[in-house]
């Protein structure tokens, strides 16, 4: 059944070679659709320059926009970098002022016990 539906399928669908006066009607058909001067670009009307002016000026000013609001988003996540890295600096600070006074006891006890030992002997 499906070869015999094939069949036919391959006979509706064989290339048929076209006739000798169809690409004389053809070519003829494409030529008198042809118009004879094409259409010359009219400008907008005086009635659609405003339209025009409006839309080129919101154009601009949403391209002003969003080079703005690029740029405050640029500035900002400097500043938070900058306040990024002075946390940073100042834990720094914190930690070398901590370990700078552990020095120092350590130094300041050892000379305590220094001075007790040659007193004491």
């Amino acid at each position: 059944m499906s070869q015999e539906i094939e069949s036919r399928i391959r006979a509706a669908l064989r290339p048929v070679a076209p006739s000798e006066d169809f690409s004389k009607k053809l070519l003829a058909r494409v030529i008198a659709d042809q118009p004879a001067h094409p259409k010359p670009r009219r400008l907008p009307s005086a009635s659609a320059r405003p339209l025009m002016w409006w839309l080129t000026a919101s154009l601009a000013a949403c391209l002003i926009l969003v080079v703005g609001v690029q740029q405050h988003l640029e500035q900002q996540r400097l500043q938070q970098s900058g306040l990024e890295a002075r946390r940073q600096v100042v834990e720094a600070l914190r930690m070398t002022s901590q370990k700078l006074n552990l020095a120092y006891e350590a130094v300041k006890n050892q000379s305590t016990s220094l001075s007790d030992e040659k007193s004491g002997v």
